[in-house]
């Protein structure tokens, strides 16, 4: 009777195994593209136009929640570790928008998901072929079109690269997002303008 009970021993091997290893788990950052406020010398000036955002189109390996970097032509990386706050396509959108509101004197919009509002000028849609860092650069590629009420189609490109600083952080990576899609909705706008 000095051997311990069967059930004793039984516990303590079951109690045994179920240690805990240490997480190796890192925790993400999010990040959100947002607007580019500028001076009001540099608007547009008393232009008024109202337009609907349709849906933003992305390559299917863009509509992952984890941001992509490109370190040769043709491979991507997932950053495990870096995601986007939200859907790409809906801060694309939110940003293409705010920075066309912010050149003009007056507008009116409406972005999907949301309703077409009546009496909007145009629909804007815009496919994107590129939006990744790649070698130290933010690198967009978008096509647009924009139909006003009469049907008349304005079509435009936009491709740019725009350098990093090394070591920069992702702050100004996403810095850098937001500058190339100012410039992606001036070209927008100026095209509307000009038509």
């Amino acid at each position: 009777m000095n051997a311990p009970p069967f059930s004793i021993i039984c516990m303590f091997m079951i109690l045994s195994g179920c240690i805990i290893p240490e997480s190796n788990h890192v925790a993400p950052d999010f990040y959100l593209l947002s607007d580019v406020r500028i001076d009001d010398n540099k608007s547009m000036g008393d232009s008024e136009i109202s337009f609907y955002l349709r849906e933003i189109e992305l390559p299917r390996y863009l509509k992952d929640s984890r941001m992509v970097s490109r370190p040769t032509d043709h491979t991507i990386e997932f950053r495990e570790s870096k995601r986007w706050g939200e859907p790409l396509e809906d801060g694309i959108a939110r940003a293409i928008s705010l920075n066309i509101v912010n050149q003009v004197h007056s507008s009116q919009f409406a972005i999907f998901p949301n309703r077409r509002k009546d009496g909007l000028n145009w629909d804007i849609s815009v496919t994107f072929s590129a939006f990744e860092k790649a070698s130290e650069h933010i690198v967009i590629e978008a096509k647009w079109s924009a139909k006003d009420k009469s049907g008349a189609l304005v079509t435009g490109s936009y491709s740019s690269a725009l350098p990093l600083e090394p070591n920069g952080g992702e702050s100004l990576e996403i810095s850098t997002y937001n500058q190339a899609l100012d410039k992606l909705a001036k070209r927008i706008l100026s095209s509307l303008i000009s038509s």
